[in-house]
């Protein structure tokens, strides 16, 4: 549930009761050094399922969710910079002939 609300400056959160990963936070935005944006950041507590046993599982399987937070964090300054999220899916690969050592050191073809 979201718990406090500043606009453009903080959004703070936390799990309703009963939920399966009990968990809260914050994100503020603060205004970047220079007049040079803005600067997201956030904070994050969460007891995982099974413990340290389970933060460990999810750490191997990519399911972490600091590392989750830092993707959605790129994600989120693709968007806000250039209206959308690169990637490379559906972009043709180079074909590359096969090329004989021989002839890249200038022998014989």
């Amino acid at each position: 549930e979201l718990i406090d609300d500043i606009l453009d400056a903080v959004l703070v959160w936390r799990s309703l009761p009963g939920s399966d990963i009990e968990n809260e936070g914050a994100v503020r935005f603060v205004r970047a050094p220079g007049d040079r944006g803005t600067e997201v950041h956030v904070v994050l507590r969460y007891d995982p399922p099974a413990g340290q046993v389970g933060a460990a599982i999810a750490r191997l399987l990519g399911e972490e969710p600091h590392g989750q937070i830092e993707d959605d964090l790129r994600r989120f300054k693709q968007v806000m910079e250039t209206g959308e999220i690169a990637t490379t899916q559906g972009q043709p690969r180079g074909h590359h002939p096969a090329v004989s050592l021989d002839k890249l050191m200038g022998g014989a073809p």
